[in-house]
């Protein structure tokens, strides 16, 4: 079965709501609470958040602390520590960052002025892998972007149902704001509709949409995973028209699904 957002319906609120919620998913979710806001947060606030008593956040932050994923702030609040980082060492377990690397890399030396990306849509959040790249090399990992800006994020809300997709866009406003050029809609059914009448050829291009000067243009991709994936290219909107964006990610799709296939 493909696990979409859907199948995890406010996923901030349903892990904590559950009665049989083990205590390893309530210091997981007290854990994301505290990466997404950014700020150090305090135990009744959290608490309030997640609707759970400030009692069980405290004795979930002790434990936190303790093993070293969450630290104390001089005023009492709660951030995440050093623990955090280092499970980036985990990346290397994911065919998505392993295996298309030498692709991905050659397909940005055939485009210079291009930075190439495999993107995932997971629960409703934007994962960048493989981010290539004449000017920033190839950075294994990236998370945290507005969906409404994101040219993959966009087309793979194209493929799922539309209440679906307006929810994703609707938990993306609230954790990120609703910045853009002045073309971006106001609405996420604006965004939405504009999307799904902008894709040609399987591919959604894009123009000064996030930021001005800049184009991009994304492709979905067929894998293994349980969640959209998208490939993506962005840079300056001058180096390329969208026919021949539209071509480019045919062809690299073509290389980067068969990098993927490789045994």
């Amino acid at each position: 079965m493909r696990l979409t957002h859907a199948t995890f319906p406010s996923m901030r609120r349903t892990l904590v709501n559950t009665s049989n919620t083990s205590a390893l998913a309530r210091g997981l979710h007290v854990l994301r609470e505290l990466v997404d806001e950014g700020s150090p947060l305090t135990a009744t606030e959290i608490a309030r958040r997640i609707g759970v008593h400030q009692s069980s956040v405290s004795r979930i932050l002790a434990t936190l602390t303790e093993v070293g994923y969450v630290r104390k702030t001089p005023d009492r609040r709660f951030a995440p520590d050093f623990g955090v980082l280092s499970l980036m060492s985990a990346t290397t377990w994911f065919p998505l960052i392993r295996k298309p690397r030498a692709a991905m890399e050659a397909i940005s030396s055939a485009h210079p002025g291009l930075d190439v990306t495999l993107c995932v849509l997971w629960r409703g959040e934007m994962i960048y892998f493989l981010r290539t790249g004449s000017t920033i090399g190839t950075v294994d990992f990236g998370a945290g972007f507005p969906v409404h800006l994101s040219a993959p994020g966009l087309r793979m809300l194209v493929d799922l149902p539309e209440n679906e997709a307006l929810e994703i866009l609707r938990q993306s406003r609230n954790r990120y704001g609703w910045s853009g050029t002045a073309a971006v809609p106001a609405t996420e059914e604006e965004v939405l509709a504009f999307a799904r009448a902008n894709v040609e050829y399987d591919v959604l291009v894009v123009s000064e949409w996030g930021f001005a000067g800049m184009v991009g243009a994304a492709i979905p991709i067929k894998t293994d995973e349980d969640h959209p994936v998208a490939l993506a290219l962005t840079g300056d909107v001058g180096i390329a028209d969208p026919p021949t964006l539209r071509l480019w990610l045919h062809d690299a799709r073509r290389v980067v699904e068969a990098s993927l296939a490789a045994r």
